[in-house]
């Protein structure tokens, strides 16, 4: 600023001087005028003197009495913009600013009236293009030979350039004074040895002086320590050496008196007129009180810091999104920090929160909620990077920075807290389903849901051993791909493999390939991205295993899923014992009451099924002893027949009664194995041929040879012949039995039709019941048991399959079982 007054003021003393000049010959020009002034003609004027008049370099007029020019020359014209003429038809009163024509006429009258010789007067003129020009009018007068007035010669030298550099002047001046004087900061200038040669009041009065004077010609050792003095005077000798500021350097300082600042100076070169450095000039701001706030601030924030980063919560800074974060959040979310910085919560939730409500929207409420001054507190489902979901406790608080509003999110991993109350509910429920549930199958499917609450468990099953039987079975089996398992031997598939070891297993696709290796296991079913069994132990007896599996998501299982169903294991095993002792003791009664009503069957078969064939043989053979000699060879022939018929009913009765009360006593032995369905229909049909061919029956079969079941042979062939014989029994001459076949979810569905007298519906309610069974003559009259339709109920259900009938009077019977495939 300095150097921009210095040329200002040495533009404006050039300018004075050569108007001085211009007006020193305009004087003389004036007097050469005045000379000839008695000589001066309005249309007649010297030719010399009018060469000068035109060609001055200042306005010229002559004005007569009344202020209108009568004479101008070039000079004046080009400067107001007038032509001769056009001045000629006005006053000198509409070419003046209005705010300067009093002044200009007083001086006016009093030249009019010879109270002085003439005037001089700056003033500004109006041009024709209403552009304000400033002029310096030197009036002086004319006199006739009378020594009349007669005339003013006005001389009007250009001075808006120096106006206006006067002005802007005036106004740096100003500017200056203002800065000096009101500016709080130091402000100063040295010459080439450093000394004060002009400092503002604010940098006297800081330094310890009553005025700015005081100071003038002192230096910086005059007022501060050696220290800082040294190094000052060092900068300054660079600043003056390079010509190159030093800008807000911040330093401490200390004064004679003792007194410690720290302070923001900027240092320049000062310039004379000719660009020469003459010294330096600089500002010093006094920043203690923002250096004591910073560092309050930054031992504040180092604080905050502390707290922020080494919090056991996870910390972040956000708006609707993550600014900033600590530590701890990225080793809960398992990622670095630019996965973080600048995304929504959302992106690390799952789509659905477990309330149903989808996290982007419900994130929004809460955020919108929390910005608006109202602190949140909720539960939350987040994501990690890999995936992984984890529980996590809330809390949104806004907070103010820099007049912006942000939030501060507090983030507490909930997890352990949750599961160990999932368990610890999951406990109490699968305990209360064991003294509540209705059924077995209630159980299981409570135990399921409980899991499902801890983990995911879409695929679960629960596979118990049956010692006694030597099987393994499965009462309860949800899966997206594999069908409900039959009861089978023990093999070498990973559910063996958990019950051979007695020890909880997670095995992926690596460990299930490495065991396949091995031998340990083979692949049953379809092959799993992992699988997680639980042995279900019972007074250190391992009865049974309970399963889950993920076709897909390698990472839905992991040690601590495996930690929880261990946890949870013996209390389902507990379960599981305790509502089979249940179903066990249910069953004992069924099978009480069962047996009652099987030994009145018992007694009532011998007293009445058992004892009428032998009525009916003893009462042939009596004839026959009587009468043998008188009866014909036809009659005899005829009472042997009779007889031998009475013999089979008998033999086929006590057949059934031998293998009813071996599947009643648990002596007839079980063995599945893999049998043709097809062969024992085709045998079953070569035993009843000559029957079907007598009454005209066609027997019919459309099983294929890949019907395989897993059964026991003799039992299913006991269930097949009973079944067709009864078909072939109760249809009329000229009609079908037809066998068809149907894999269906691990079950062969096998259907015996026949176009028979059909069964109305109070004989169906009754046909496989012990208590109520009824033997009924076929259409040739042949005779039943009873025990039939029992028997192969009996034999159907210890393979875990099930009967039943479809019919209707008249239109004839389809008798339908399920059977394990193969």
């Amino acid at each position: 600023m300095a150097k921009k007054i210095d040329k200002s003021r040495s533009a404006l003393l050039t300018e004075i001087a050569s108007l001085k000049k211009a007006n020193r010959e305009l004087q003389k020009k004036l007097l050469e005028i005045q000379k000839a002034k008695e000589k001066w003609k309005t249309k007649d004027i010297d030719k010399n003197l009018k060469t000068i008049f035109d060609n001055a370099c200042v306005g010229a007029a002559v004005v007569d009495l009344n202020g209108t020019p009568v004479a101008s020359n070039k000079f004046l014209q080009k400067m107001l913009k007038y032509s001769g003429k056009e001045l000629q038809k006005i006053t000198f009163k509409e070419i003046t600013h209005p705010d300067d024509f009093d002044a200009d006429y007083k001086l006016f009258k009093k030249l009019i009236t010879k109270k002085i010789p003439f005037y001089t007067l700056e003033k500004r003129y109006i041009c024709k293009d209403n552009r304000i020009v400033w002029g310096k009018l030197t009036a002086s007068m004319i006199y006739d030979d009378e020594k009349k007035p007669k005339y003013i010669l006005s001389l009007v030298e250009d001075i808006t350039h120096k106006k206006e550099t006067e002005k802007k002047l005036s106004f740096e001046q100003a500017l200056m004074k203002a800065l000096m004087d009101l500016l709080p900061d130091s402000i100063y200038f040295k010459d080439i040895e450093s000394k004060f040669i002009r400092v503002n009041k604010a940098k006297a009065l800081r330094d310890g002086f009553k005025s700015e004077d005081e100071l003038i010609g002192k230096t910086d050792s005059d007022i501060f320590r050696k220290e800082h003095v040294e190094e000052a005077i060092n900068d300054e000798k660079e600043i003056i050496r390079t010509g190159k500021p030093i800008l807000n350097k911040e330093e401490k300082i200390e004064r004679l008196d003792g007194k410690v600042s720290w302070v923001s100076t900027t240092k320049m070169p000062l310039y004379d007129s000719k660009h020469k450095i003459i010294g330096t000039f600089g500002i010093t701001r006094d920043i203690t009180e923002k250096k004591l706030t910073e560092d309050l601030l930054k031992e504040s924030e180092e604080r905050y810091h502390t707290l922020f980063d080494k919090s056991a919560d996870g910390i972040f800074i956000m708006t609707d999104k993550f600014i900033d974060c600590n530590q701890t959040v990225l080793e809960m979310f398992n990622c670095k920090r630019e996965d973080i910085i600048g995304h929504h919560p959302a992106e690390f939730s799952p789509e659905i929160q477990p309330d149903g409500e989808n996290s982007f929207s419900k994130a929004q409420r809460l955020i919108n909620t929390a910005l608006s001054g109202k602190t949140q507190n909720f539960y939350w489902k987040h994501k990690r990077k890999d995936g992984q979901l984890f529980d996590a406790e809330v809390t949104l608080n806004s907070l103010i920075i820099n007049k912006k509003t942000f939030l501060q999110a507090t983030v507490r991993d909930i997890t352990k807290t949750v599961r160990a109350s999932n368990i610890q509910n999951a406990l109490y429920q699968i305990s209360e389903a064991a003294s509540i549930a209705e059924n077995m199958d209630r159980l299981y499917q409570k135990i399921h849901n409980v899991i499902k609450g801890l983990m995911p468990a879409e695929n679960f099953y629960i596979a118990i051993y049956d010692e006694k039987e030597e099987l393994l079975k499965f009462p309860y089996f949800v899966d997206q791909f594999d069908p409900p398992q039959a009861p089978k031997k023990l093999g070498k598939g990973l559910t063996e493999y958990v019950l051979r070891k007695g020890e909880a297993a997670l095995i992926d696709e690596e460990k299930d390939m490495e065991l396949r290796r091995l031998g340990e296991v083979e692949l049953i079913g379809a092959p799993q991205a992992i699988w997680l069994g639980i042995p279900l132990v019972l007074q250190n007896k391992t009865i049974g295993v309970m399963v889950v599996q993920d076709y897909e998501n390698k990472f839905a299982y992991g040690e601590e899923e495996k930690q929880i169903l261990i946890f949870v294991s013996n209390q389902i095993a507990q379960a599981i014992s305790r509502r089979q002792s249940v179903e066990e003791i249910k069953r004992y009664t069924e099978e009480l009451k069962n047996l009652n009503a099987t030994k009145d069957k018992f007694f009532s078969i011998i007293a009445h099924d058992l004892k009428n064939p032998f009525i009916t043989i003893l009462g042939f053979a009596e004839l026959l002893l009587a009468d043998f000699e008188e009866l014909t060879d036809e009659e005899k022939k005829y009472y042997v027949e009779e007889m031998k018929k009475s013999a089979e009913i008998s033999h086929a009765l006590l057949q059934n009664l031998l293998q009813w009360s071996r599947t009643q006593t648990g002596r007839i032995e079980y063995n599945p194995q893999k049998i043709s369905l097809n062969q024992i229909v085709e045998q079953n049909f070569s035993l009843l041929k000559l029957t079907a061919a007598k009454k005209n029956i066609a027997l019919e079969s459309s099983i294929g040879s890949d019907i395989i079941l897993s059964a026991d042979e003799d039992m299913t062939d006991t269930v097949i012949r009973n079944l067709l014989t009864n078909a072939v029994k109760f249809t009329s001459s000229g009609g079908k039995v037809s066998v068809k076949a149907a894999k269906i979810n691990g079950f062969v569905e096998i259907r015996i039709c026949d176009t028979g007298v059909g069964i109305d519906e109070e004989t169906k309610s009754r046909l496989f019941k012990l208590d109520s069974a009824i033997s009924t003559a076929g259409t040739s009259n042949e005779k039943g048991t009873g025990l039939g339709l029992i028997i192969c109920k009996e034999f159907i259900e210890k393979h875990g399959g099930k009967i039943w009938v479809e019919s209707e009077a008249g239109n004839g019977s389809t008798f339908i079982f399920t059977l394990p495939s193969a």
